[in-house]
């Protein structure tokens, strides 16, 4: 045991085991994420929400497509000249004759719709999205 601890393998082990860990490279081998977001759909007459886990530069438009695979729903978006126009969220349209509207909040602060594409999330986010 002696010889063990005087070995400089043994302390070069040591170090890399005790910077991987505190680097957190062992975090996605424990099958449990704390990176996670979570998003809500208001309707009006009805609410639907999600929570998943937050991969690296997903957006708030990352989000909403991750949302609709997992809970099967369509959302129709047009991005061009560099901005997001949401068409419509589960055959929901936006209604411009009564002036309904999807806007987005990120952490109860609303966000421009058109930026949608740009506006990074991190962990812990809630995004609300409202037809309003």
């Amino acid at each position: 045991l002696k010889k063990m601890f005087r070995s400089r393998d043994f302390w070069i082990v040591v170090a890399v085991i005790v910077l991987a860990v505190w680097t957190g490279f062992f975090k996605d081998f424990s099958g449990s994420s704390t990176a996670t977001a979570y998003l809500e759909i208001d309707y009006g007459s009805k609410r639907r929400a999600f929570r998943g886990d937050l991969p690296f530069d997903m957006t708030i438009l990352d989000a909403l497509n991750a949302s609709a695979r997992a809970g099967t729903f369509e959302v129709r978006y047009v991005l061009e000249d560099d901005r997001t126009d949401i068409i419509g969220i589960n055959g929901v349209k936006e209604m411009f004759s009564n002036g309904q509207k999807w806007n987005f909040y990120l952490n109860s602060r609303k966000v421009e719709t058109d930026q949608l594409h740009k506006i990074g999330i991190r962990a812990g986010d809630k995004i609300l999205v409202k037809l309003e």
